[in-house]
C-alpha cells in the first residue's frame, strides 16, 4: 500500500469514526433513545470512539502531514497518551515500508 493510499484509507476511517460519534452524541437525547433503544445500548462506546478518534487524528496529522502536536491541539485539559499515537505511527510506517520493499523485490 502506498503512502497516499494509506493516507486516504486512514482519512476515510477517521470520517467514519467522526460520523459514529455524531450519531451517538445525538442518541443521548431522550427523545432519540426512547424511539431507538438500540442506540441507547451503544452509548457506552461513545467514550472509546472519542479516545480512538483523538489519538488517531493526532497521529494522522503528525505522520502524514508533518504537523507538530502543538499545532494540532492548542488547548486541552489532559495530554494524549503518546504510546497510542506512537503505535499508530509505527503501524503506518511498517505498512508503507513493507509495500516499498515489495515493489523493490518485484522490480529486481
Amino acid at each position: 500500500m502506498t503512502f497516499k493510499e494509506l493516507k486516504n484509507k486512514t482519512k476515510k476511517q477517521l470520517k467514519e469514526i467522526a460520523n459514529t460519534i455524531r450519531i451517538l452524541k445525538a442518541a443521548r437525547k431522550p427523545h432519540i433513545y426512547q424511539s431507538n433503544p438500540v442506540l441507547y445500548d451503544k452509548l457506552g462506546y461513545l467514550d472509546s470512539h472519542r479516545y480512538n478518534y483523538r489519538h488517531k487524528h493526532i497521529a494522522y496529522c503528525m505522520f502524514f502531514n508533518g504537523t507538530k502536536y502543538e499545532d494540532i491541539e492548542r488547548e486541552c485539559r489532559e495530554n494524549p497518551y503518546t504510546g497510542k499515537i506512537d503505535q499508530y505511527k509505527k503501524e503506518w510506517k511498517y505498512i508503507v515500508e513493507a509495500s516499498e520493499d515489495e515493489k523493490t523485490i518485484c522490480n529486481s
